[in-house]
């Protein structure tokens, strides 16, 4: 009996023992997972209910030029908060505020005196001067905090390469975008201890965080030589009038974008924010983004390929009746009348289309594919840019014979004008395709280099010695057959232009992008300009009249910014003598119009396919140039 009353005594023991050592583990595991496994988020949440802070915004990197001007920055800016726990007369600090920054009192009440919210903002990125007329106010519960606002010094300069922000300083778009993450730096912050409701304590201890700026980018366009594209363009806008201009710069030997502009276009410091659709349709990088089908700056393409396939020679003769058939489609050549017997060289100067159809039909589908792929045409070039188009090929397999005869001499086939400079390039420069892009250098705010672009080549398009024949062939275009439009005296320029009818819903809509390619100096290209006007709408359309004024102007004031020297000048300004008087061509026949021009020493172009003159781009009796361009409208 004695026995068992021990053994049941044990037991309980035991049993205690075991619950007290089970709640001693319970609560060694609790303090073991409140301190060591959620200790720090603990803590966090402890400091977030000790302290009330403001925010230090970084500052954005800034964007330079190659030279180091400055085009994109950005400067010290408020930030006005308030504190609803602090404020000790509501009504006093909304009139206030309200006199200071313009905001509706009633609505600044109603933000003050809401005790369900410890911190309330009011605006955002106010000035210095506004920002010191708060201070001077001495308001209770009022708080500054510095930001930084995004300011373009240029206003509405490289729009759509530079791209914007966001109030919150997060790029948007263009490069803003594409390298939001170098340029946005880490924000800092100001701790300050407060009380179960928020108020600040007297005497407490204040910790300052500070921000770490962004990196800052270097690119490769020129402001200077920008600058020549923004006039350029500005004014091929006021006197042709299109729905959209472009024009790109590019160093053809590395793939440097030395300037690239799109109108129309905004000052950059004020985007039209309250018309999303406008906003969004202009500031998309038409260079990059969008296609076209290039027409006759194309042809220079063909031409190359022609030559480096070994399926033509300088010395080959053509004929060009106007028209040609292929696939029982006749397809006209722009001069209706026809250009008659012709070298190769005579047919890239001509711009005749239906030696091109003849060049891309001995070549074939195999040869012209081949050779699209080596361009880079129908993908991406990879430039760093977000939304790079890769252009339009239909599929090899699926091109008919016509197909292929029309893109000979560049339709049936879209690219983006960044495609086609960068192919254009190739051809020029000995046969190099280089990747394009913006960014050279990628620093931070003490000039330590974090990131630096080199040239990239893509692929090898033709060779050193078909380069030679078309940087001759590109010269003797501007040298002798696309007149006033495109000669600089002096100077060595190779171009060629461009006129393709757009399409709507499959069929001709009767809408034009004039263009022109060219390249200086001439035998050894240092500057490939490209300039692009989509359905100018003043009358003419063509490329020599509506395009290549604009591309010389930035050409020449290339060379005036480069000082390059002239060469053979008093012999090239023999040239440009006003010295021929245009006769009046409206009434005559077409072929009595171009016999007159002819014998004046003067080149035309035909708009429309009738056989009389019914208007002239130069005025009867007005005097003009040698080799000068006389549009006949037929």
């Amino acid at each position: 009996m004695q026995n068992n009353s021990i053994f049941n005594l044990q037991k309980r023991v035991i049993s205690i023992f075991m619950v007290v050592a089970l709640f001693f583990i319970l609560i060694t595991v609790r303090l073991f997972y409140v301190q060591v496994i959620k200790g720090k988020w603990l803590q966090a949440k402890a400091t977030e209910q000790w302290y009330r802070d403001l925010p230090l915004n970084a500052k954005r990197g800034d964007i330079t030029d190659r030279n180091g001007v400055v085009i994109a920055t950005s400067y010290t800016s408020y930030d006005v908060y308030v504190r609803p726990s602090m404020v000790k007369n509501a009504e006093e600090v909304a009139l206030t505020l309200n006199s200071i920054l313009g905001i509706d009192a009633s609505k600044l009440l109603d933000k003050i005196t809401n005790k369900k919210v410890s911190e309330v903002s009011i605006q955002l990125q106010i000035d210095e001067v506004t920002a010191n007329k708060i201070i001077e106010a001495n308001l209770s519960g009022v708080l500054l905090s510095e930001n930084t606002k995004r300011y373009y010094p240029y206003g509405d300069f490289a729009t759509q390469v530079l791209g914007f922000t966001t109030i919150d300083n997060i790029g948007q778009a263009g490069l803003e975008n594409y390298y939001n993450t170098y340029l946005t730096g880490v924000n800092g912050k100001i701790l300050t201890e407060s009380d179960v409701k928020g108020v600040e304590l007297d005497n407490s201890l204040v910790t300052y965080v500070p921000s770490i700026s962004g990196c800052n980018l270097e690119l490769t366009v020129d402001a200077k030589i920008q600058s020549f594209c923004e006039s350029a363009l500005l004014k091929l806008m006021e006197e042709q009038k299109p729905k959209t201009a472009t024009a790109i710069v590019m160093d053809p030997n590395t793939g440097e974008i030395l300037a690239m502009s799109s109108k129309p276009s905004f000052d950059l410091n004020e985007p039209p924010r309250n018309d999303v659709t406008y906003l969004m349709e202009t500031v998309r990088n038409l260079s990059v983004v969008d296609v076209y089908e290039p027409g006759s700056t194309f042809k220079v393409l063909t031409m190359a390929t022609a030559i480096e396939e070994g399926v033509a020679e300088l010395s080959n003769s053509f004929y060009c009746p106007g028209f040609c058939t292929v696939d029982g489609e006749k397809i006209k050549c722009w001069k209706s009348i026809g250009h008659g017997s012709q070298d190769l060289t005579d047919g890239l100067c001509n711009s005749c289309n239906c030696v091109f159809v003849d060049l891309a039909l001995r070549l074939g589908s195999e040869k012209l594919y081949e050779s699209f792929e080596r361009y880079g045409l129908g993908d991406a070039l990879g430039v760093d840019f977000t939304g790079e188009g890769s252009g339009i090929l239909m599929d090899s397999e699926s091109a008919k014979t016509v197909d292929l005869a029309r893109m000979g001499f560049g339709q049936a086939i879209a690219v983006t004008p960044l495609q086609l400079i960068s192919a254009i390039c190739s051809v020029i420069n000995g046969g190099s395709l280089m990747q394009p892009y913006f960014v050279s250098k990628i620093y931070d705010e003490n000039n330590g280099v974090i990131y630096e672009n080199s040239p990239t080549k893509l692929s090898q398009t033709i060779s050193k010695e078909t380069s030679e024949k078309i940087k001759v062939m590109f010269e003797e275009v501007v040298k002798n057959y696309s007149g006033i439009q495109s000669f600089i005296p002096g100077y060595r320029v190779g171009g060629k232009t461009g006129t393709s009818q757009k399409y709507k819903d499959g069929k001709i809509s009767g809408e034009y992008i004039a263009s022109f390619v060219g390249g200086f100096p001439a035998d050894n290209p240092e500057y490939v300009v490209l300039v692009i006007a989509d359905e100018p709408s003043m009358g003419n359309y063509y490329g020599s009249i509506v395009a290549t004024p604009y591309a010389k102007m930035i050409i020449e004031n290339i060379i005036d910014y480069k000082n390059y020297e002239p060469q053979n000048l008093e012999e090239d300004l023999k040239k440009l003598e006003r010295n021929i008087v245009v006769p009046n061509f409206v009434g005559k026949s077409l072929t009595d119009a171009v016999q007159i021009i002819k014998t004046l020493g003067l080149q035309y172009e035909i708009m429309g396919d009738g056989l009389f003159i019914k208007q002239q781009s130069v005025a009867p009796d007005e005097l003009v140039y040698s080799n000068s361009i006389i549009v006949l409208g037929t």
